[in-house]
């Protein structure tokens, strides 16, 4: 056992549409003496409905402990957009660079359903936590 914490689920309901987060902190990725530090991310889409709804986009908004902001925009996840039928779920990992110890993410989904309809589906905001450094009072 290597004493760091248990990584903490986020999850939000947008739209019949249930986003889970895993953020977890990789130490071995990260080079803290070069300010480079990488968590991974894995995130399950859960399609509640029964109808199939197909992932055209995705815009990230990230800030880093200085509360510097950046935002990332593009098609689907991963290089694909997929449909995900009533019912079923989809699994996604990434990962995310920062140039401080900390920071949160969070963003927005864009589908489109059986009826050609776009609409969104919130990820939840969670947190980028060093396990390593103790957290700042505020």
């Amino acid at each position: 056992m290597t004493g760091s914490p248990t990584p903490q689920l986020y999850s939000a309901t947008t739209n019949g549409v249930r986003v889970d987060v895993l953020p977890v902190y990789e130490a071995e990725r990260s080079q803290p003496e070069k300010k480079y530090y990488y968590w991974s991310f894995e995130i399950v889409i859960h399609n509640l409905g029964d109808v199939k709804i197909y992932l055209t986009s995705r815009h990230w908004i990230v800030h880093d402990e200085n509360n510097k902001l950046y935002e990332i925009h593009g098609s689907g996840v991963n290089g694909t957009q997929p449909i995900i039928k009533g019912l079923d779920s989809f699994t996604h990992s990434s990962g995310c660079p920062l140039q401080t110890p900390s920071g949160r993410m969070r963003g927005v989904l864009r589908f489109i359903d059986h009826h050609r309809a776009a609409f969104d589906v919130r990820v939840p905001e969670f947190p980028f936590v060093n396990p390593m450094i103790p957290s700042k009072p505020k």
